[in-house]
């Protein structure tokens, strides 16, 4: 029974590394920059999901807490648009091997 319940754990702690990693690529990938406040946005949506558990219940936190953390996202990325097209169409300019295209 226990080497079942280290298993199991061994396994949400893995899929959580997974959804990390796949966040970060997706980002990548769309627009050629990391963008390193991916772990801001994972911080406040475990302490949102904390709080609200403790206050309403697991359930709750588990719907509440992704929509508020999408939503504080869609607000902060919606105020510096402009910025992040300019630097996409600089990361254009380059080949990964460092010659221009």
């Amino acid at each position: 029974m226990l080497f079942l319940q280290h298993i199991l754990n061994g396994l949400l702690a893995g899929s959580y590394y997974l959804l990390i990693a796949l966040g970060l690529s997706l980002i990548f990938s769309l627009g050629g920059i990391v963008n390193l406040a991916h772990g801001a946005f994972y911080a406040i949506g475990a302490y949102l999901a904390v709080t609200i558990g403790q206050r309403l219940g697991f359930t709750a936190a588990a719907f509440i807490s992704p929509v508020a953390v999408g939503l504080l996202g869609v607000a902060v990325s919606g105020s510096s648009s402009g910025a992040s097209t300019r630097r996409t169409r600089a990361c254009r300019c380059w080949s990964p091997s460092g010659s221009r295209w």
